[in-house]
């Protein structure tokens, strides 16, 4: 794993060559022979000589040096590196290219074909070792087989985390040299398979919400780099967190727990106390105080509060974690040694940037605390989007990024933000996200983000390495994982201060999606936080009653975000909001759905062009019946009712799935339940389903997009409650609105067997107990199973009026 890491960085553990000969020195049994007996026969007929005779031989090369290059010693035992590799697959681009040139197109495309089919039996492999890898480590073999688990702890674990990082670097640089089509949760892609490393980390201490957020969206190398990174996380304890909220994060702190700097003063300074009545008097006149750091007595700070007055004033909003112990949650007071810091980082920020004087706003000065002054401190709250949006620039400060230097790669940066305590929290989403300059404290000074966002983006992409791209994903990650949306190139407009509506929502899709795993200490604080992150008047959602706020935050929007019907989690039962989920977060049962196209293809529903019509964004009905949106249909009826097949595996049951068919293809649906990873309440909810369809009811699957090549999305199944004309046909697209009434999310999704043509009035279904669906339009065909029939038609998308 050493190509992944900085030059100089040494690796946490080392991962070690195992013989496959059987040596007395090898620390294996005859069991674990017998499962690597295959690979001893591929590698000669007699047993090698040595570790390096037997790599050289695995490598499938003759050079010397290259069991040096990839074979060190670590106590005397032989383990393997890949600190050259790089270079080496460098080399070997080199090598191919040049062989390219004297191929023609079918022998390259021939070559590229078997690579690719070599790398897919590669990842197959090692996705049933990962499976095998993940039964042993979760206890179901060790319980009563404690040999199995003591063989595969280690060397099976070890070899197979050897493997991926290895298949990795190589799908990588076949991606870039071959060009095969590399995308993240494709079949070459190992994402998330790396078991044995997940139990090191899980006996190391990290948090479980830290593992699951770097398992479900890193790929090997981000994930690997990330453990190789560490944090300081680790040292708190985390036994009371979840993979859906990290509980050690959240906490706040009084004043006898605020913690002192390292290296500014020796745990014995005192505390610094904000102009308490000066700042509410500001507030009371409808301002916004500011805190300017003064010399006091002898080398005492102290602090001066004045109004934000006019646009000329410059200051530095402090984006923290309350984790992080820089205030105190019932006294407005920091530490002398907190106050030094920060400073003296306002002072190489003056000097770096040459301007003027610089304030300071930081919640836990500005804001003031406690019961007496809940009126002041909703003030505050209401005018957060304006704070952070109008300062000079946003800093943050978390003690992930304080163990970083102003010379570290951009990588390293970002992947430690990415893992940080700040980028867990709600809150801080909305204060890394408005400001166009972005600063995150170092241990010694600071780093301009955005600037490394840009430098990032704009180098050459051929200068990279092709054993990994680090720097590609970190900027992903980045983008989007921390608010720093503004620097999508898909949002840019003309006029920035004037987005166009797509774009607005756009980026309003985005922001959701982007803040489904953050959460926030209170959860009644979910509405007006997002509320405020969007730019949107927050009173109305401060006064609604905690049940009410996530009507009441819908309600303030222009424009409801269209992915908000897709997501995932329990519905709100408000009269004209069924449709909406109660929660966007993770931590709170929900989950932000992906952002929703800006238009709908057709093709797939073999239209004209000029009968294509952009999305439109979607709006609250006027009158509160629900939400009037634009999305592509599938309709489905019963037409013919017959015994529904059971399954026999789960007593008589109904079977857990429904299918249509569309061109030639079946695409199956799942009734989706707001547990939506309970298989059993999923299987619940496909059986209403069915009920609904034998009752006759008149259904259709609203769906975000089709598109035949995505695997599975989210669709929402409606009853539809009356007919609608052709959007084209009138000038009100609100009296064209079908009213329907939302049912349930259902899983959508594609099979791979195409459908053999046959007579139109009849086609047989080779494969027994599929559900089955006749689609009208052209191509037309009757199927028939063995649950009865359905009749189908895709229908353009249009108005809908959901409730």
């Amino acid at each position: 794993m050493e190509h992944l890491l900085p030059p100089g960085m040494p690796p946490p553990f080392r991962v070690p060559y195992l013989s496959a000969a059987n040596d007395a020195d090898t620390p294996t049994d005859e069991e674990y022979q017998a499962l690597f007996s295959k690979v001893i026969l591929l590698q000669a007929a007699e047993t090698p000589a040595s570790h390096t005779d037997q790599l050289n031989f695995l490598l499938g090369v003759d050079h010397e040096t290259m069991a040096d290059d990839f074979l060190g010693f670590d106590e005397g035992l032989p383990c393997l590196t890949t600190a050259v590799l790089s270079e080496y697959l460098v080399d070997w681009s080199v090598q191919i290219k040049a062989n390219f040139e004297t191929q023609n197109e079918d022998e390259r495309t021939a070559f590229s074909s078997e690579i690719q089919l070599v790398l897919e039996q590669t990842a197959l492999i090692l996705g049933h070792l990962s499976l095998f890898l993940d039964y042993t480590y979760a206890n179901l073999v060790s319980t009563t087989k404690p040999e199995m688990q003591v063989r595969t702890d280690e060397p099976l674990g070890m070899a197979h985390f050897a493997c991926v990082v290895l298949h990795q670097a190589l799908v990588q640089a076949c991606g870039r040299v071959l060009g095969l089509h590399i995308r993240p949760g494709n079949i070459l892609s190992l994402r998330s398979q790396l078991p044995w490393l997940k139990r090191r980390m899980q006996m190391e201490g990290w948090c479980p919400y830290t593992i699951w957020k770097l398992y479900a969206v890193c790929e090997v190398d981000e994930l690997v780099y990330g453990y190789c990174l560490g944090t300081v996380r680790t040292q708190h304890d985390h036994s009371h967190c979840s993979i859906a909220e990290c509980v050690a994060n959240s906490a706040k702190v009084n004043e006898s727990t605020l913690v002192h700097v390292k290296d500014v003063c020796h745990g014995d300074c005192d505390n610094v106390c904000a102009p308490l009545m000066k700042i509410v008097g500001i507030i009371e006149e409808g301002g916004v105080p500011l805190l300017q750091i003064v010399n006091s007595e002898g080398d005492r700070l102290g602090l001066f509060a004045r109004r934000l007055q006019d646009e000329g004033t410059a200051y530095i909003a402090i984006s923290h974690v309350w984790a992080d112990r820089l205030g105190s949650s019932n006294t407005n007071t920091i530490r002398q040694c907190q106050l030094r810091r920060l400073a003296d980082r306002l002072a190489a920020i003056r000097e770096r940037e040459q301007c003027g004087p610089l304030y300071i706003w930081v919640d836990t000065l500005c804001v003031p605390v406690g019961p007496t002054f809940q009126r002041q401190r909703d003030s505050q709250i209401q005018k957060m989007h304006e704070i952070y949006q109008k300062a000079y620039a946003v800093i943050v400060l978390d003690a992930d990024t304080l163990t970083t230097e102003e010379s570290d790669p951009f990588e390293m940066i970002g992947m430690r933000l990415y893992m940080s305590a700040w980028a867990s929290r709600l809150w801080t989403y909305q204060e890394g996200s408005l400001n166009d300059r972005l600063f995150v404290m170092t241990k010694e000074g600071y780093i301009d983000l955005d600037a490394h966002i840009q430098a990032a983006g704009a180098r050459d992409p051929l200068s990279d390495d092709l054993s990994h791209n680090l720097v590609d994903a970190t900027l992903r990650a980045t983008i989007y994982g921390l608010g720093r949306s503004n620097h999508d190139p898909l949002l840019a407009t003309d006029d920035p201060a004037e987005p166009t509506e797509p774009a607005a929502d756009r980026a309003s899709q985005n922001a959701l999606q982007a803040m489904k795993d953050r959460s926030s200490s209170r959860p009644d604080s979910e509405a007006f936080i997002i509320g405020s992150a969007l730019g949107l008047d927050i009173q109305p959602i401060l006064h609604a009653a905690p049940e009410d706020r996530m009507p009441a935050l819908i309600k303030a929007m222009a424009h409801p975000p269209a992915n908000l019907m897709f997501s995932i989690g329990p519905r709100l039962t408000h009269r004209g909001f069924r449709w909406a989920p109660r929660s966007i977060l993770r931590s709170r049962g929900g989950y932000a759905a992906n952002a929703v196209e800006d238009a709908v293809s057709l093709d797939y529903a073999q239209l004209d062009a000029d009968e294509r019509s952009p999305r439109l964004m979607c709006e609250l009905h006027p009158e509160g019946l629900g939400l009037v949106s634009f999305d592509p249909g599938i309709r489905l009826k019963w037409v013919r009712t017959r015994t529904w097949p059971r399954h026999p595996s789960r007593g008589g049951r109904e079977q857990g799935v429904l299918r249509f068919e569309m061109m030639g293809y079946l695409y199956p649906f799942r009734g989706l339940d707001a547990a939506f990873d309970d298989q059993e309440a999923n299987l619940e909810r496909t059986e209403e389903v069915a009920d609904l369809l034998r009752e006759g009811k008149d259904l259709a699957i609203l769906l975000p997009v089709f598109d035949p090549s995505l695997r599975l999305y989210m669709g929402a199944l409606v009853e539809l409650l009356g007919e609608s004309r052709a959007l084209r046909e009138s000038a009100s697209p609100r009296q064209d609105a079908t009213r329907a009434r939302f049912v349930m999310l259902v899983n959508f999704g594609a099979e791979v067997n195409r459908l053999t043509d046959g007579p139109v009035e009849d086609v047989e279904m080779e494969r027994e107990g599929w559900t089955t669906v006749k689609m009208t339009g052209p191509p037309t065909k009757v199927l028939r199973g063995d649950g009865g029939k359905y009749e189908g038609e895709w229908m353009e998308p249009r108005f809908w009026l959901v409730d």
